[in-house]
């Protein structure tokens, strides 16, 4: 739709000139950078976003993994789908903050993945992973609102959207997490209040699109501006904010309303 193009062209000038537009874009990739550091083993960045729904701080939570990281670390023996899921499976709940609802969530997230390594030959785990991320039916699965028949995570009981799009956001997806903190900048920045997770999605990834930056990135940069609890942002010109009839075929546009 053009004005939901033209609200996305709008967010993406006030954005840009920012004063200090470019430090929190530096700031915004250093974060991202550090992220992906952190979630190079498959079965771990699995095991990170089943721990999330306990709704824990992230720093229990990395601890947690980090902690069954050098724990069961081997050179010899690396912490593979399978052999992780093995562990589990006999470890007590302890890895789990003592709720057994959470292991079993786990067992099936590394079971599912599991079989989605199976399908392929000669790619590793953390490809498969990423692939299954950025995947069109992935997308389109959440595009269409019906992610709980999604054949790989959305089966599994108890995973929600922004669970679903955290563990897309660590295993290497162009993506981002819809939060509280997004929506709320989104609003500052001219979208209409009392959207829902998936609009919020794709009203961020249109943004994205037209920012000409990664979505991580750009999550990372609404997240910071609700942080900062900025709500004002430069009034773009004229030129900027009328709608263009060259926009009217335009595919991206048609997104966030199609989600």
């Amino acid at each position: 739709m053009v004005e939901v193009a033209d609200r996305a062209v709008e967010a993406a000038w006030k954005i840009k000139n920012l004063e200090d537009y470019d430090r929190r874009l530096e700031r915004a990739a250093r974060r991202v950078e550090e992220l992906a550091t952190e979630h190079e083993t498959a079965a771990l960045v699995i095991y990170e976003a089943a721990l999330a729904k306990s709704g824990r701080p992230w720093e229990e939570i990395r601890e947690m993994v980090r902690s069954f990281r050098e724990a069961f670390e081997d050179e010899e023996d690396p912490l593979t789908i399978p052999r992780v899921s093995g562990i589990m499976s006999v470890e007590g709940d302890s890895w789990f903050f003592g709720d057994e609802h959470l292991r079993v969530l786990t067992g099936r997230l590394l079971g599912q993945f599991q079989h989605r390594v199976a399908q392929y030959n000669y790619i590793g785990e953390r490809e498969v992973l990423r692939r299954w991320a950025d995947g069109y039916d992935t997308r389109l699965f959440i595009r269409r609102r019906i992610f709980e028949t999604e054949p790989v995570v959305g089966v599994v009981e108890g995973f929600d959207l922004p669970l679903l799009q955290y563990l897309r956001l660590i295993a290497g997806g162009n993506t981002l997490v819809p939060s509280e903190n997004v929506a709320r900048t989104l609003e500052a920045l001219g979208y209409e209040g009392d959207a829902d997770d998936y609009a919020v999605l794709a009203r961020a990834e249109s943004l994205a699109l037209h920012l000409e930056l990664p979505a991580p990135i750009v999550g990372e940069m609404l997240e910071d501006l609700a942080r900062d609890e900025i709500t004002e942002f430069p009034e773009p010109p004229r030129e900027v904010t009328e709608p263009e009839e060259s926009e009217s075929g335009s595919g991206t546009s048609d997104r966030e309303e199609d989600s």
